[in-house]
């Protein structure tokens, strides 16, 4: 399963609960905050959960289940596997299975409101589910591939294209899995309808991202004997076979002064951090910053060093370093300084880490004496709401999600009003 945000509801992450601990007892540290609404038992390992429409959905390795957020009853599960995937497309889940011995996918949208499956499709090469469609590939033999647009809700095929046709975009900015983006920041559509330009040529890189009409590719690899951490983004417009514009930003620095190369930590399940159009960077003397990918002009550089963590469009969380160091909130749009924390006590680099940026809450992972927590603070004030032993599972506008308790093949899942 994978880490997500949810639009302006919630933000949804998976927790690593468990994945390196043995059936011992955990000594566990001193707990703040309010008790649990309601608590589960749930595989130990990776778990997501989402709020889709008025149901909470937690998937994991085994299950994906339906719950009631107010009480926590089970209204539904569907049967899940270890190399399974969740999309969460406002309303609608959509249900991604691998098949190992072929490499293909099968899917299935579900209704959340009560599991009922609306369509199912597949196999495929590849499903790519937006905010209204699923994109598929399908090969033949050789490279002769279709991708076709189908509604997300009816499954009615929109059109279908050769590969060489349309180029689709591998993430966008500040989507965090399973939460999904708009269709239109997946492929450059002609204008007044949604059927995708032909692809420029070029734009290889690490990443590719839809602005508008341009597409913007990102190489994180910095040329020969290049030390300042570079990344280099590139323009180029739908259709086009020439370059708009190539620019440089800069990847953070951990304590040791090696370059994380990321612009988004793993651990966030974002690729880049940011609003659609700008993303979260640093500069070459160590400071965060935002970048237009628009206009291909930085839009405001920190005025003190720190390297870009987390943020959901609104606001930016920043560290010391990469890896250590205390914390800092920051308006996305000016780079104001709203708040400061200091440091939780867990390195980036811990299986435990985890952060999570809403509207209205900011939580990070901690540890005392390698036992760890989550700090849960409010967005706005930086006040601490909570300090909860155990993993981040998910946290939303007024609630967060805590693993703890992990045996051997489960823990106790709580779900906390904040």
């Amino acid at each position: 399963m994978i880490r997500s945000r949810l639009g302006a509801a919630l933000l949804i992450l998976v927790s690593t609960a468990g994945a390196s601990c043995s059936g011992a007892s955990l000594k566990l540290p001193s707990r703040e905050g309010p008790p649990a609404a309601w608590s589960l038992s749930v595989p130990t390992g990776e778990n997501t959960t989402a709020i889709a429409g008025r149901v909470a959905v937690i998937a994991n390795d085994r299950a994906v289940l339906g719950v009631d957020p107010g009480s926590g009853r089970e209204l539904w599960r569907v049967p899940s596997g270890e190399d399974d995937e969740v999309d969460v497309a406002g309303d609608l889940i959509v249900h991604r299975r691998k098949a190992a011995a072929d490499d293909t996918v099968r899917f299935s949208v579900i209704d959340p409101a009560n599991g009922r499956t609306l369509w199912q499709d597949g196999p495929v090469t590849k499903a790519q589910v937006t905010r209204d469609a699923v994109l598929t590939i399908a090969c033949g033999e050789g490279v002769n591939c279709k991708i076709t647009r189908k509604d997300l809700r009816t499954g009615k095929v929109r059109w279908r294209l050769g590969s060489e046709d349309v180029r689709l975009a591998n993430t966008a900015v500040g989507v965090r899995p399973p939460a999904v983006p708009e269709t239109g920041r997946i492929f450059a559509s002609r204008r007044g309808d949604d059927r995708p330009l032909p692809q420029a040529s070029g734009g290889s890189g690490w990443y590719s991202v839809v602005v508008g009409r341009t597409l913007i590719s990102t190489d994180h690899d910095p040329p020969s004997g290049d030390e300042d951490c570079t990344v280099t983004v590139s323009a180029t417009e739908a259709g086009a076979d020439h370059r708009k514009w190539t620019r440089k930003v800069y990847a953070g620095r951990d304590a040791g002064g090696e370059c994380e190369k990321r612009l988004a930590p793993s651990s966030t399940g974002l690729d880049l951090i940011g609003d659609g159009r700008r993303i979260a960077a640093s500069t070459d003397t160590g400071r965060p910053q935002v970048f237009d990918l628009a206009s291909g002009r930085t839009v405001w550089r920190g005025e003190a060093p720190g390297v870009p963590i987390d943020g959901d469009g609104h606001t930016l969380l920043v560290r010391e370093h990469a890896d250590t160091g205390a914390l800092s909130l920051l308006d996305f749009a000016t780079g104001r300084v709203l708040w400061k924390a200091p440091d939780p006590g867990l390195p980036g680099t811990s299986a435990s880490w985890e952060t999570a940026v809403t509207q209205r809450r900011v939580a990070v992972s901690g540890a005392e004496d390698d036992h760890p927590f989550v700090l849960v603070y409010d967005a706005s004030t930086g006040r601490r709401l909570g300090r909860f032993p155990g993993w981040l599972q998910g946290l939303g506008e007024d609630w967060v999600a805590i693993g703890h308790d992990a045996k051997t093949t489960t823990l106790t899942y709580d779900f906390i009003r904040v």
